[in-house]
């Protein structure tokens, strides 16, 4: 049996009320837990849904891999929050709680009497995190808050990819996996500011600020200079990084290159012009001899990286200076040493051990990983720590207010 107040960690003793589903939320508080908050998922009796929205099919032990990765180091409850005594449940779960974290969208916390206001008054200590799609206010307010929505609202899409061709996301959930971290930054910064003057307070966080904080770069300088870095005829990984940045093919594979000078790249393919081309670099405010200009550097070593395997690219590349790296699929991804200390294997009590990552932040003294909950499995143990005995959990279960 799980006993909260005996898990090390940095965070250990720290009580996080869980009120997310998807993505951006469960991922925040599943690092707290790992970092040993005692962190209390609260489901509907229908649960989070991603607990039944799968990646490429995959599900584990009857529930998906997305939900299992998102939501381990947790402990789960079902309560009904329309029901009053549900509601009642919550707020004595409340009390003491040192953290919440919700991603309703505004008007719905409002509407199901666990805002920020409604909450402060039965803890004025309680740091309330809210994650949204696009933030409180605004004509987008009330619009769905997922990641590819989000990204193409923000801009993202149109950073990479061909002219004439459709714009291109990031094929991961980007702005989701941002926006946790600023949730979990946002928590702490909170409790600290707590410790000083015992006091909670609400912070926000949306994904439309995350996808924007990603592009910081990109955005301030078109706000500055008023240009927008234009896609041209070949595929760039970016529109406003310049030739050779890119990934190439080579003879047996693909490799990825980041900064290199002109010399340098002349040297590596034996190609002199290579060092006139990069001195005659139009001005980008010419723009369309400067995307032509972009179009044949990368013709040029496109054609050039062809001639030899990835691995002698490697050597000969790295020898000069010149950032390169290999283009790895996930089985290489796996097997390769330096990752091998980034992964952990996990026990699922219906589906059996289960291969994840690792947390990403390494502390001397962290708790061991629990696989995430099954729906309403720490219910009655949440109660009865509550104060509830087994009769009167046991009423509440025939009534449906919990599961």
């Amino acid at each position: 049996m799980f006993v909260p107040n005996n898990q090390p960690g940095p965070l250990a003793g720290l009580k996080v009320i869980d009120l997310t589903i998807a993505m951006a939320g469960p991922l925040a508080t599943s690092r707290m837990g790992d970092l040993g908050a005692d962190v209390i998922k609260v489901e509907s009796p229908s649960g989070d849904f991603s607990r039944i929205w799968p990646l490429a099919g995959y599900f584990h032990g009857g529930e998906s891999s997305a939900f299992l990765t998102l939501n381990r180091s947790k402990r789960a409850m079902v309560i009904d929050l329309k029901q009053p005594r549900g509601l009642a449940l919550l707020y004595r779960l409340i009390a003491d709680a040192d953290i919440l974290v919700q991603n309703f969208r505004p008007k719905v916390a409002k509407r199901l009497a666990i805002d920020f206001e409604t909450l402060a008054e039965i803890n004025p200590g309680l740091v309330y995190i809210s994650i949204s799609g696009y933030g409180d206010a605004g004509p987008m307010v009330d619009r769905p808050g997922q990641d590819l929505l989000v990204q193409s609202f923000s801009g993202l899409t149109f950073n990479g990819g061909v002219r004439g061709e459709k714009p291109q996301p990031s094929p991961v959930y980007l702005v989701d996996t941002c926006a946790s971290h600023l949730a979990v930054e946002a928590a702490l910064a909170g409790y600290i500011e707590r410790l000083r003057t015992g006091r909670g307070q609400h912070m926000k966080v949306s994904l439309l600020a995350a996808a924007m904080e990603v592009q910081i770069q990109e955005i301030s300088t078109y706000m500055t200079s008023h240009r927008q870095a234009k896609r041209s005829g070949r595929h760039f990984v970016s529109t406003w990084m310049e030739p050779p940045y890119n990934i190439y093919q080579t003879a047996d594979g693909w490799i990825a290159i980041a900064h290199a000078t002109f010399p340098a790249i002349a040297e590596a393919f034996s190609v002199p012009e290579l060092v006139a081309l990069g001195e005659a670099r139009p001005d980008i405010t010419d723009e369309q001899p400067y995307l032509e200009w972009r179009d044949r550097v990368y013709d040029i070593v496109a054609a050039q990286f062809l001639t030899r395997d990835t691995q002698e690219w490697m050597e000969r590349m790295t020898a000069l200076g010149i950032w390169v790296g290999p283009v790895m699929d996930y089985a290489q991804v796996a097997e390769h040493p330096q990752n091998q200390s980034l992964f952990t294997d996990i026990e699922h009590p219906i589906g059996g051990a289960y291969r994840t990552l690792a947390p990403a932040i390494v502390c001397q003294n962290g708790p061991s990983l629990r696989p995430a909950p099954r729906l309403g499995e720490h219910t009655a143990e949440v109660l009865t720590e509550l104060g509830l005995d087994a009769q009167e959990i046991e009423l509440l279960i025939q009534q449906g207010v919990i599961r």
